[in-house]
């Protein structure tokens, strides 16, 4: 899939793919007043000039509430790349990525 983000197009077919992960997107009902948490399914990216991007994509059923399937894109710093393999401790792909690892 191809987006059209700042004047700029990520295309997923062409980025490298890093990994997936389920992750919910808080989501506001204005006539209920309620933020519901849904989970979906997001896709992590990065360019061949370095850029990261998210897919947010297809909804995961954990409630008996339905919600459409997402698609759109985000972009991410290093930071909030690093936060994000930080969270779910993955460390072989930090590894991978980045060359700031230590032992604690």
């Amino acid at each position: 899939m191809r987006y059209l983000l700042n004047n700029k197009i990520y295309d997923t077919e062409k980025a490298e793919k890093i990994m997936t992960y389920i992750k919910t997107v808080p989501q506001k009902n204005s006539l209920l007043n309620l933020t519901t948490y849904p989970r979906y399914r997001h896709t992590l990216y990065k360019t061949a000039k370095g850029q990261f991007f998210v897919h947010i994509g297809e909804y995961i059923q954990a409630s008996p509430v339905a919600y459409n399937d997402k698609d759109y894109i985000e972009l991410l710093t290093e930071d909030e790349v690093k936060e994000i393999l930080n969270q779910l401790n993955e460390i072989d792909k930090y590894k991978e990525l980045f060359d700031d690892l230590e032992e604690g």
